[in-house]
């Protein structure tokens, strides 16, 4: 994309009103796609207006015509209009021979009709004044030979940017409400490798609809305004349909009265730099909320083991009955066992995270005989519960045992804790498609939608759980550590709860070739009281 006449870089000079040269101001007029077609006259001295009226001539140029012979040519008009190169030719059809010169003028162009020779001007006074005309015009050629200089130096410096960069520069033109695209060493987001022009709304038709309006409407009042630096951060769409997180810089050009005329900036894909600092935010956030939860967790069951120690140290032996032997004993127990229940969740929780994914042993694996060794040992934990265990047909594959144990020990006890006290907890198996099926379902109260969403991110309670005290309260990993479990079988993991039917928690894990090898229960990790 090429720099083009801008605002600012006219000819320091006026329509000579007094002088006796005619000249004549034209403006260009452009077509659907921009490019300049015609020019029309505007405004011109007063011996200018002699000659138009002399030839009858109308506001077109193209349709200035002497005995059907065009006055002048078009096209050399358009074309020192595109490069600043002023053109000298002759008058057609004029019997005494003289020249004309165009030259740029503001956003247009500036016609002189040069007088004749000295040797054929009525007298002398006459040919100092035309000597002179001819030094004006020598004058204003060679300022806009210095115009000219000048854009060609600030292209220059402009390509060489563009090829130090992979930023899109972009170019709006607001007379015709176009926007030149150049790529420089990119792609322009895979929309081109060369230089693409297109309406201001193709660019607004590929903002993300959540940036849009704010984006257009702040575009559309900087435009109304004074300012002259306009700058915005959105999420711009791919050609293959991404989203690319871009810095969209401008500077805007104004005329004299202050109207906007062009613009020219600079998009910058800032993906890469966005989600590094999303990741940064979001790891500062996981560190304060790690440690802040491991120490308030912790701390709990710590208590507890250390206060049953100081008792047991402070009473002693004789003093100490049976069965407060047994409480303290029991006590440090299942502190214990919380706390190592926490251990083992935080190095799931350090595989998910750097490992990229928590790691399996899979082998031949009977889920059904998985379903009913997991109910066993959360009945011994909950003996007043009841929990229903429905295997239909066979569930065999290659799995693995113990982190599927894992993953129903995590549902069920939710189930169990979470659930209504007076209704028992659904488990469910069996096989669909290829697919093995796990429903674990409880009536009671629906999970509020808002949590809903959020429900298998790391250190995610119920709420006011941690205030409540749960039996089983832990670090809040357990659903995460199910979705990192399933996740790493291939399978999904999803939720679904309402008033009237409870809550329900639905695993699917693909099915492979059902082995021929003995297959084998897996090892629960079952939280204790």
């Amino acid at each position: 994309m090429g720099l083009s006449w801008g605002p600012g870089m006219a000819p320091a000079w006026e329509l000579p009103a007094d002088n006796e040269t005619p000249c004549i101001l034209l403006e260009p007029l452009h077509g659907e796609t921009g490019e300049a077609l015609d020019f029309r006259w505007t405004s011109m001295n007063v011996p200018a207006e002699g000659w138009v009226r002399s030839l009858e001539l109308g506001r077109h140029v193209s349709l200035w015509t002497r005995e059907g012979v065009a006055l002048f040519d078009v096209t050399a008009f358009v074309r020192v209009l595109m490069r600043g190169v002023p053109h000298v030719g002759l008058l057609a059809g004029d019997p005494a021979g003289r020249r004309y010169v165009v030259t740029r003028h503001g956003e247009g162009l500036a016609l002189w009709l040069l007088p004749r020779d000295e040797g054929q001007a009525a007298d002398a006074h006459q040919a100092e004044r035309e000597r002179a005309a001819r030094q004006e015009v020598e004058a204003a050629l060679a300022r806009a030979e210095q115009t000219v200089s000048a854009l060609r130096e600030a292209e220059e410096r402009y390509r060489l940017a563009t090829r130090a960069t992979h930023d899109v520069l972009w170019d709006w033109h607001f007379a015709t409400d176009r926007v030149r695209w150049d790529p420089g060493t990119g792609d322009a987001f895979g929309h081109a490798t060369a230089v693409l022009e297109h309406k201001l709304g193709w660019w607004g038709e590929r903002v993300h609809d959540d940036d849009r309006d704010r984006v257009v409407d702040r575009l559309v009042e900087f435009v109304a305004s004074t300012g002259d630096v306009w700058s915005e951060e959105y999420r711009f769409q791919r050609a293959d349909g991404s989203w690319a997180h871009v810095l969209d810089r401008g500077v805007l050009a104004r005329d004299d009265e202050g109207r906007p005329v062009r613009m020219i900036g600079s998009m910058m894909d800032v993906t890469e730099r966005t989600r590094q600092m999303e990741t940064m935010v979001e790891e500062a956030r996981f560190r304060e909320r790690f440690i802040g939860i491991l120490g308030h967790d912790l701390r709990n069951p710590l208590n507890a083991i250390v206060l049953s120690a100081r008792a047991q140290k402070r009473r002693g032996p004789l003093e100490c009955t049976p069965e407060q032997h047994r409480q303290h004993a029991q006590r440090i127990e299942s502190s214990a066992t919380r706390m190592g229940n926490m251990i083992a969740d935080l190095l799931d929780l350090t595989r998910a995270r750097l490992a990229g994914g928590i790691p399996l042993r899979k082998g031949p694996t009977d889920l059904g005989a998985v379903c009913q060794q997991v109910v066993d040992e959360l009945s011994a934990a909950y003996p007043d519960r009841a929990v229903a265990v429905d295997v239909d047909g066979k569930a065999e594959g290659e799995w693995d045992a113990e982190r599927l144990a894992q993953v129903l020990s995590n549902l069920v006890g939710n189930a169990l804790e979470h659930g209504s006290p007076e209704a028992p907890v659904f488990l469910r198996c069996w096989a669909k498609g290829e697919h093995q099926v796990l429903e674990v379902q409880n009536p009671g109260a629906p999970i509020p939608e808002e949590l809903r969403e959020r429900l298998f991110d790391p250190f995610r309670q119920g709420e006011g759980e941690r205030e409540q005290g749960r039996r089983n309260g832990g670090l809040g990993l357990g659903l995460f550590i199910v979705k990192e479990i399933v996740q790493a079988h291939g399978g999904t993991v999803e939720v679904t709860s309402s008033q009237k039917d409870g809550t329900t928690f639905t695993v699917r894990l693909p099915r492979p070739p059902r082995p021929k090898a003995k297959v084998k229960a897996g090892k629960s990790r079952t939280r204790t009281a």
